[in-house]
């Protein structure tokens, strides 16, 4: 019935999901709604509607794409039949039969999947309402009363939570009104899980719409403007970098600016035993003796173990003596004047404390010196956020959406360290931001990305693991770090030669006798 030529295919990238079809036509010249008809198996997305297409990230986490030669890059466009465009004109002219005729729909303004699940409970519900010419004021009334098939179930209950919500009503009255629905009404009902998680889903984004609202409502539309007086002092007064270098990662901080950047997220990764959490210890440490508190969210290393750490480093004796509780001396340690800098300034924690909650621990600590500390999180994946979200992907997501909102809220640097994907310890395999576990989202949150290894520039400028990696790092302590991204004043990107003494858990600079100079650094791509 469809026309030839116009069918292009999409699929979510899951063993259990089966690709869908749909058909792409030129637009006919008039005014095209959205409509199902679920008699004819039809579903119509035009003037408003969209679907989720290729490379849209499914609510399951997985990814939407093409069925190979099926994209809308392989086939064009076909003409619209004369049948279709008969349709589309009684639809336009509210011609065609009665719902109740025809089991047709009215979907005006909500999202048709390729893989025909409008919902998945979450919040890629839409909820807002569109009114047209063919939405009925007794629509919900309608609903209410006569239910739904099994396939509008998930798209009804949407709709009728997000039209209940508005009207003012309890949200327990509208969980027990839905509840009854979807027990009398929907043929068959949906799952009770699954009908509670779309009341959620949909009531958390009602929310947030109502919150937006508000807060535009009350914004002084003078305070947008720029003025001298703002733009001098935030020109003056908020700008914030932190150097870090001491006397050991001097030629780190140059090649950083100067130091970390207030606002700013920055991702360290590395293979295995590259000393990322050695290097950001002896960074803490360094800022905390540059007058400046540090907030560490320790959830790979204990307390006591990051604090051997520093002893160690600063009492040139073996991590070793104090792992295994053999040095003497250790009240002797802490009448180091470094040490005491140190202890009075650098925050650790341990136990799991929601990301939403940091505010309770920055407040005070900045009450105290006057100043917000710099946040060193080991490591990133361990993090944890009130709202308890199932696909880790987007668990992963939200958690640095609220990191880059901390970095930008309290204008300090948020510092992580987070794992690369597994394939990416592979002697040879090439090195980039793909390498991150949390590849995606981070490409956009972060404003800095390096990765801690031991690697050589291929033919093609890429940098790959050299062969024997493990034994290098081990019998050397030799380690590259290759910043890949650096934005917004955070740095260059390119590659730093680093060296990891880890008798004294130590990072410093180090000289590459295989270069004769030091690796040329350009300006990054991200700058702006």
């Amino acid at each position: 019935m469809l026309p030839a030529g116009a069918k292009v295919a999409g699929r979510v990238s899951h063993p259990l999901k089966n690709s869908a079809f749909a058909r792409r036509t030129k637009y006919p010249g008039l005014k095209v709604s959205n409509k199902v008809n679920q008699a004819l198996e039809i579903d119509i997305r035009a003037d408003g509607g969209y679907v989720a297409a290729p490379p849209s990230i499914h609510g399951s986490g997985h990814q939407y794409e093409w069925v190979e030669d099926f994209s809308i890059f392989d086939v064009d466009p076909a003409p619209c039949t004369p049948w279709m465009i008969d349709y589309l004109k009684g639809m336009s002219k509210n011609d065609v039969p009665s719902k109740k005729q025809t089991g047709e729909t009215d979907e005006t303004g909500e999202t048709t999947h390729l893989d025909d699940q409008t919902t998945q409970g979450t919040a890629e519900v839409k909820s807002k309402e569109t009114n047209t010419p063919e939405t009925k004021q007794d629509e919900y009334l309608d609903l209410l009363q006569n239910g739904c098939t099994e396939k509008s179930r998930n798209n009804s209950a949407t709709r009728l939570i997000g039209h209940l919500l508005k009207t003012g009503m309890k949200e327990e009255e509208i969980w027990t009104v839905i509840d009854l629905w979807n027990e009398k009404r929907v043929k068959p009902p949906l799952d009770q899980d699954e009908l509670r998680r779309t009341f959620d889903s949909v009531k958390a984004l009602e929310k947030k719409n109502q919150a937006n609202t508000t807060a535009a409502q009350k914004i002084n539309i003078e305070s947008l403007l720029d003025n001298v007086e703002n733009s001098v002092s935030d020109y003056q007064q908020n700008y914030v970098r932190i150097p870090f270098a001491n006397n050991n990662l001097i030629n780190l901080e140059k090649y950083m600016n100067g130091g970390f950047a207030g606002g700013r997220f920055y991702l360290f990764g590395g293979i295995p035993s590259a000393g990322k959490t050695v290097l950001l210890n002896n960074i803490a440490d360094n800022i905390c003796l540059n007058n400046h508190p540090v907030l560490f969210f320790s959830y790979d290393d204990g307390k006591a173990e990051l604090r051997y750490r520093t002893l160690a480093r600063f009492s040139k004796q073996s991590i070793e003596q104090f792992n295994l509780r053999t040095f003497r001396d250790i009240g002797g340690i802490f009448q180091s004047a470094d040490i005491k800098e140190i202890m009075s300034r650098k925050y650790v924690v341990q136990q799991m404390i929601p990301v939403e909650k940091w505010c309770d621990l920055i407040a005070p600590i900045k009450q105290k010196h006057g100043k917000a500390p710099v946040i060193i999180i080991d490591y990133l994946r361990k993090l944890r956020a009130d709202k308890n979200i199932g696909d880790e992907r987007l668990r992963v997501d939200d958690i640095l959406s609220k990191l880059t909102t901390i970095a930008k809220t309290y204008n300090i640097p948020v510092i992580a360290i987070s794992e690369l994907a597994r394939d990416s310890y592979k002697a040879g395999q090439r090195l980039s931001m793909a390498s991150f576990k949390e590849s995606g989202t981070i490409e956009y949150e972060a404003s800095w990305l390096g990765i801690l290894a031991a690697v050589e520039v291929n033919k093609n400028g890429e940098y790959t693991l050299k062969e024997n990696w493990e034994n290098i790092i081990e019998q050397d302590g030799n380690v590259d770090l290759i910043v890949f991204k650096a934005k917004r004043g955070t740095g260059a990107t390119g590659r730093i030669p680093l060296k990891v003494y880890r008798d004294s858990m130590t990072v410093t600079d180090r000289i590459d006798t295989n270069q004769a100079v030091i690796i040329p650094f350009k300006k990054s791509k991200f700058s702006v």
